[in-house]
């Protein structure tokens, strides 16, 4: 059986960060995407999911966003600095949420 393989595709996380990376100020979706080549919707759904622990959103308008702007937090900007792993900068910043 062909199609999408299940879960999280190392590259396109690697893409996002490294954009975010790129715009500590913060950058748009839309942006990312076209930078990614990714889709929008695929984009939106990485943030929203493995990489959500990684960023700080601010949203303009509050029934239906008009503007979104990401950016990577400080703790993870500087974890990337240093050289760690993405995936256990997530898991990092993931179990500080919790506490």
């Amino acid at each position: 059986m062909r199609g999408r393989k299940k879960g999280y595709d190392g590259k396109k996380i690697a893409a996002i960060v490294e954009v975010l990376f790129k715009n500590p100020d913060g950058v748009w979706l839309r942006r990312i995407a076209e930078e990614t080549k990714l889709s929008p919707g695929t984009v939106s759904r990485y943030l929203d999911t493995i990489l959500n622990p990684l960023i700080e959103t601010t949203t303009l308008g509050e029934n239906k966003p008009i503007l979104r702007v990401i950016r990577l937090r400080p703790l993870a900007i500087e974890k990337i600095r240093e050289g760690q792993d993405i995936g256990q900068i997530i898991k990092l910043l993931g179990l500080m949420k919790r506490v």
